[in-house]
């Protein structure tokens, strides 16, 4: 096969590839493509330029696509080159009109091609030759006598781009050279790096099994010692663990003693089964927790309580994804405790307690909050969050940690003992469980949830009623009042 027809055949694969990214919407375009390529790769190059003008003519300047101008170009310097065998003058006037047309045709090698036609043109007037009649060559080539400062400048040109041309193909050829001398060097130097390695693997391969043994007995030894660590460490975490769990059974044990031990038997008395209850305006009530701040540096501490308290609670309703419900909850029970007669001091240190009480939860997988359907180990882990949130409430002042830990521990149980993680039952449960075991159960009622719709207030309060087993009723009648 010929180079030219290696070329065309080349050029012809290139087309059907890019037809698809042309106007292929426009099917006078792609004929009019098709055709222009099947004259190219039959050597008719007047019609292919024909044929290629006219696809050029239905794009703007600014919306050819690249594959068409690469096609248009290659024809226009292919007819080029016939145009300067032929030596006819307006078939090349035709096409320099069309590239000003079309300038985005007018590539380096376009343009050489056009100079060199221009030259020849130029020297065939400067003989007084026929610029259609085919070239003359040898002796028949006439001497312009009467311009010879014309036809030297014409035959410098001539001879300079002949001179460029061959300049190039030397360079491509010397580069061409260099390269296969590169790789063939290449290809020496990876040939005796690779007989060098075959002569040394015996002596590599004893090597390496040496470095291996070695290796292999410092593995031994680490894994050894990392098993030892283990084992203490172990030890050590158990150690913990059992000393944790025997603080979570000292304060299980004090949340079953009888209420007047812990200082609970007096929060208010009104709320037990045979004392009415006491409403608001009663400020003498004892309550046996600490005497509220007074001196400057208590005043601070109870702030900065209470100041913590809202940050954990608001740490907590991110967990839980509960906007405010902290909040809610919080203020929920502030509002009972004043009704039910308790003073400034002890209902805030309750609303404090209402922020943190579900502290728990932060240690809790995320992903169970919402979750429907729960294993029995899912079940467990969000009811031991009572128990987990003692361990999360190591901020609070000591004075104060007693009704903290009641409040994070018990407010799950319920008034008939059903509840969990002790079953305590009636009186047994503190005030303060008691209190946010019905505000947060009210707060989620009026709520929105996923899985029911929401209760109005009234109905709410009607919904706690209906479960005695587990609210206290005096406490759910103190809510019905102030809501």
């Amino acid at each position: 096969m010929s180079k030219r027809l290696f070329v065309r055949s080349l050029f012809s694969l290139c087309f059907v590839f890019l037809a698809g990214f042309t106007a292929a919407d426009d099917a006078l375009v792609t004929r009019y493509m098709t055709a222009a390529n099947n004259e190219y790769s039959n050597g008719n190059h007047a019609k292919a330029f024909s044929y290629v003008n006219i696809v050029l003519n239905s794009y703007k300047e600014d919306s050819v696509p690249h594959n068409v101008e690469v096609i248009a170009e290659t024809i226009y310097f292919a007819y080029l080159e016939q145009i300067k065998n032929t030596k006819n003058t307006a078939a090349f006037n035709q096409v320099k009109e069309k590239l000003i047309e079309f300038p985005y045709l007018s590539t380096e090698r376009i343009n050489r091609l056009v100079k060199v036609i221009n030259t020849q043109e130029a020297q065939d007037i400067a003989w007084g030759a026929d610029v259609n009649a085919p070239a003359a060559s040898g002796d028949d080539a006439a001497y312009p006598s009467n311009n010879p400062v014309l036809y030297n400048t014409l035959q410098l040109q001539l001879e300079m781009e002949k001179a460029r041309q061959e300049s190039e193909e030397r360079d491509r050829e010397e580069q061409e050279k260099i390269r296969k001398e590169l790789a063939e060097t290449q290809q020496d130097a990876f040939d005796r790096a690779f007989r060098q390695a075959s002569e040394a693997s015996g002596q590599t391969t004893r090597v390496f099994l040496l470095v291996a043994l070695v290796i292999g007995a410092v593995l031994f030894i680490v894994f050894v010692v990392v098993i030892i660590n283990l084992v203490v460490n172990m030890k050590s975490a158990k150690t913990q663990h059992e000393k944790f769990v025997e603080t979570l059974k000292v304060v299980s044990q004090l949340s079953r003693l009888p209420a007047a031990a812990s200082g609970i038997e007096a929060l208010p008395p009104a709320y037990g089964s045979e004392s009415p209850l006491r409403m608001i305006g009663n400020t003498s009530i004892s309550t046996g927790l600490p005497p509220p701040p007074e001196t400057a540096e208590e005043k601070a501490e109870f702030d900065e309580l209470t100041r913590k308290c809202r940050e954990v609670g608001l740490e907590i309703d991110q967990a839980t994804g509960r906007k405010n419900n902290a909040k809610n909850v919080a203020e929920m029970i502030y509002k009972i405790s004043q009704e039910m007669g308790l003073g400034q001091f002890e209902s805030m240190l309750f609303f404090n307690v209402g922020q943190v009480y579900d502290v728990g939860f932060l240690e809790v997988n995320k992903n169970l909050f919402g979750k429907e359907n729960l294993t029995e180990d899912e079940i467990f882990e969000i009811r031991n969050h009572v128990k987990q949130g003692l361990a999360q409430i190591s901020f609070v002042p000591e004075k104060y940690m007693s009704i903290f830990a009641d409040g994070v521990l018990m407010h799950h149980e319920n008034m008939d003992g059903s509840g969990y993680p002790e079953g305590l039952s009636e009186n047994r449960i503190p005030y303060i469980a008691r209190v946010i075991r019905i505000a947060e159960s009210y707060i989620a009622l009026i709520s929105r949830r996923n899985y029911r719709d929401i209760y109005d207030k009234e109905s709410a309060v009607e919904e706690l009623r209906k479960k005695p087993g587990l609210y206290d009723s005096d406490i759910v009648t103190v809510l019905e009042t102030i809501i």
